[in-house]
């Protein structure tokens, strides 16, 4: 992990404390969910994530508990539309993450995410060993994009990377809305 010492572990395990549950329950329901609807809300949530935050900066921060809830949200989610990772950077960065400690903590939060999830699928044989073989080859291209990325954050300014950030959020959130998956 290339972000390995700016991971915010105890936000990780408050993150997680919803998410566990919630994206098992959500696994389980995962074939009976009306995915094009659950896509454009999720759409439609980061761009009303996005104007919040730039109208109320200071009032997006969430204390533990409700943290947890936006970890069940997102596990939740995920388990039903796949990787809902924008849904959850406003909450992350209002937390005070910039850099390497939002890119590695939200990680950190998502593999156990998506740990719980592959059990999950793979008990109601949703993972087959093509998908799992497919995963493992991209991991060389993820690798490498995690290191040019780091190399490029690092020099950023604070400014400038939550406007990227938050760029990427109404680009997703259009694209969710538009083509509902």
């Amino acid at each position: 992990m290339l972000y390995f010492t700016g991971v915010r572990r105890r936000l990780v395990g408050i993150y997680a404390l919803g998410a566990v549950p919630a994206a098992a329950a959500g696994a389980v329901l995962f074939a009976t969910a009306p995915l094009p609807a659950l896509t454009r809300l999720i759409g439609v949530f980061l761009l009303v994530m996005v104007i919040w935050r730039r109208r109320r900066p200071r009032a997006a921060r969430l204390h533990d508990p409700a943290f947890a809830a936006v970890g069940a949200a997102s596990g939740f989610g995920s388990a039903l539309v796949g990787s809902v990772g924008p849904m959850v950077a406003p909450f992350f960065l209002a937390r005070g993450l910039v850099r390497g400690a939002y890119i590695g903590t939200e990680a950190a939060a998502a593999v156990v995410m998506h740990l719980v999830k592959l059990v999950v699928f793979g008990a109601a044989a949703v993972l087959t060993a093509t998908s799992a073989l497919t995963g493992l080859a991209l991991a060389p291209a993820s690798a490498a994009g995690a290191w040019a990325g780091k190399k490029i954050v690092d020099r950023l300014p604070v400014q400038v990377f939550v406007a990227l950030i938050e760029a990427g959020l109404v680009a997703s959130g259009l694209l969710l809305l538009v083509t509902g998956g």
